[in-house]
């Protein structure tokens, strides 16, 4: 071997243990940055003439599993839908409350069926009338809290869509506008790594919105499609997602009455091209706003109707008529099932009832309607009160209870069912957490280990020894001819 060829052979190992050394230094520095994936430097054996010519460094490549990094996309997705149905669950339940504890709805039903029976053991006392009154004030209000919770998920609901949409939006044309860089770039010769660590990140990110598939196209462009098939970004311009926030969302809204849908390029999407984005943080968004808050407000005005009707009913009250307000009202009339949407917001103890706003506690004990006050001694009313709201009746026409059942049971039917949807949310939150983390690990198994890259800076270290002393030996050589 001449020396000029052994001088070269050195100096492309020098070029290739500079690069090596930087690539060691990027996976080092971005080892906890998001996206970034592993660099590793690509070389070959060089040749002159059919014989060794040194080192060839090709380039450096991303080391990146697209199968593991596919599913944990989708894994993410899921998680995000698993934990915006459970925070809306949790919130529900935390509101109605689980059943004995105070606070709850069913410890208010229990406080005025005990103020009542405490008053008819006592009619002649208005100071215990006048706790039954006020407990009958206290479960109305709880009831209407509980409804304006159910109001208030689906209001964020809606918000949130409105903020996924935008971040969507953003998100897709910053990728479009990433892949029309990286063209550039790869067409140059240039190393698009950072920009393709930038697009993975991003693409991440809108996995948590919708789930996302990516499918590699031309000159290290990408195209982006839902796992059901719909098209996000194939080409250059993606495609524009539309949605008009209702802001404060009431009980009597629904999709096309107030609500709005999800367009696509200024189209409405039907319910049925709605599950092409099943999955992730938007198709939840959508199912409590549409489908399971509305299902919780349905179960509440049911009960708040049942609870009306009870007390309304002139066999109950002989002052009532069948167009008289009970000792509940809607808004100070009588309910209807007509109206009953939104019943459980709406619901008040008639003020016939209420000193503070010019009613008579003895109501409570002679009727609501009765022209003067009766026997101070008379229990007939409050007794009856209380067995009506004790007796198992069957369900009333238009609502979703099902046999004969007290108030107490079917309010514990209600929280049943609260309580079954915050634990099954709960339970599938914990199972795509774990699928997800899993995934995770596995991702982070071919990103940046910090032993395994000093390692490899270690061989690049003897490696650079080993070329120097190439040169120096050549410089000794080239000394001693040279001082011939």
């Amino acid at each position: 071997m001449s020396i000029a060829r052994a001088l070269g052979n050195a100096v492309s190992g020098l070029t290739a243990t500079a690069r090596g050394t930087e690539t060691v230094a990027a996976n080092l520095a971005n080892a906890a940055t998001p996206g970034y994936a592993r660099r590793e430097l690509a070389v070959s054996a060089q040749t002159a003439g059919g014989n060794a010519g040194g080192v060839r460094v090709d380039g450096v490549t991303r080391a990146v599993n697209a199968s593991v990094l596919s599913e944990s996309r989708l894994a993410e997705a899921a998680r995000a839908e698993a934990s915006t149905r459970l925070a809306f669950a949790t919130a529900i339940e935390d509101q109605i409350g689980i059943a004995g504890n105070a606070g709850s709805l069913g410890a208010a039903l229990t406080d005025f069926q005990t103020a009542l029976s405490s008053a008819a053991s006592r009619p002649d006392d208005e100071i215990r009338l006048t706790q039954a009154v006020d407990k009958a004030q206290a479960l109305a209000s709880r009831l209407n809290a509980a409804s304006d919770q159910v109001q208030a998920a689906r209001s964020a609901a809606d918000q949130a869509i409105a903020t996924d949409v935008a971040t969507l939006n953003k998100s897709l044309a910053e990728v479009a506008h990433l892949n029309r860089r990286i063209t550039v770039m790869e067409a140059d010769g240039s190393d698009p790594s950072s920009l393709i660590d930038q697009r993975q990140g991003i693409i991440s990110e809108i996995s948590k919105i919708v789930p996302v598939q990516e499918v590699t196209r031309a000159a290290g462009a990408v195209a982006l499609f839902t796992t059901g098939g719909a098209v996000l970004l194939d080409g250059t311009t993606p495609t524009a997602f539309g949605f008009d926030a209702a802001g404060q969302v009431t009980a009597g809204q629904t999709v096309g009455s107030g609500l709005a849908l999800l367009t696509q390029n200024g189209i409405d999407l039907t319910q049925a091209q709605m599950r092409l984005y099943a999955g992730g943080s938007l198709a939840a968004n959508f199912a409590i706003r549409d489908e399971l808050a509305p299902a919780v407000q349905a179960s509440l005005d049911d009960l708040a109707y049942d609870l009306h009707e009870r007390l309304a009913d002139p066999a109950v009250d002989g002052t009532l008529t069948a167009t008289s307000a009970g000792l509940f009202t809607d808004d100070g009339v009588r309910a209807s099932l007509a109206d009953k949407t939104g019943l459980a917001g709406r619901i008040s103890l008639n003020t016939a009832v209420i000193e503070s706003q010019g009613g008579d506690v003895w109501r409570l004990r002679s009727g609501l309607a009765a022209g003067a006050e009766g026997a101070v001694g008379d229990a007939t009313l409050l007794v009856a009160m209380s067995d009506a709201l004790n007796q198992a009746t069957a369900a009333l026409a238009g609502t979703g209870f099902s046999g004969k059942a007290s108030l107490a049971d079917r309010l514990g039917t209600v929280e049943s069912q609260v309580s079954t949807a915050r634990v099954n949310a709960q339970s599938d939150a914990a199972i795509r957490n774990g699928q997800a983390d899993t995934i995770w690990s596995r991702l982070a198994a071919d990103g940046v280990d910090s032993d395994a890259e000093m390692q490899r800076l270690l061989q690049y270290e003897q490696a650079y020894a080993a070329n120097a002393r190439v040169i120096q030996a050549i410089q000794t050589m080239m000394d001693q001819i040279l001082g011939i």
